[in-house]
């Protein structure tokens, strides 16, 4: 069964307003069981992202985060989608989207399972930890026990997205016949 292609990044990134067209859209299914029907089009793009990102991207990755994140809240399992969206938001390295990746770390027992947790890192260790500090975010002090008990350096956490980048993007690369 063939995928219907999905614009590229670039056309998405041009213009916000067609972000909606990957929004999660939950519905169930006859027997109950819930579904996204914009899943497979949000996974395509995403897989587009990881082999082609660049910059300005950063918004559009951290609404696809989003939608990846509530895709999750309503459904059973770890998609791998989810850890598409967490890395290139991760790859942007800005400190106020720890709240993004650990909402989506936390949404379910699947996701605190499957995602790296050194992704919450990304800004950088000491950054990070200062930022979350100094935050009046009602999830403070849950994510600095957790930041702490990781007990990461800089070097681990850079390891660790070049490796999810490169896992990601050799795997997508071999699928896409390159």
């Amino acid at each position: 069964m063939s995928r219907t292609a999905v614009p590229e990044p670039a056309w998405w990134c041009e213009d916000p307003e067609r972000w909606e067209l990957l929004e999660f859209d939950g519905r169930h299914e006859d027997d109950g069981r819930q579904f996204d029907i914009r899943w497979e089009d949000r996974q395509q793009v995403l897989e587009a992202l990881v082999l082609t990102s660049g910059p300005g991207i950063g918004d559009f990755a951290r609404y696809l985060l989003v939608q990846e994140t509530e895709r999750h809240r309503h459904s059973w399992g770890f998609s791998h989608s989810i850890e598409l969206a967490a890395l290139v938001v991760a790859e942007e390295r800005r400190t106020e989207d720890v709240w993004l990746l650990w909402n989506a770390v936390c949404r379910s027992f699947d996701t605190w399972c499957g995602l790296p947790h050194r992704l919450l890192l990304s800004a950088g260790v000491a950054r990070t930890v200062e930022y979350v500090s100094g935050s009046e975010h009602p999830q403070r002090e849950n994510l600095l026990g957790h930041l702490e008990q990781m007990n990461a350096t800089d070097d681990e956490v850079a390891r660790t997205l070049t490796e999810r980048r490169r896992y990601y993007s050799g795997i997508l690369s071999e699928l896409a016949g390159e």
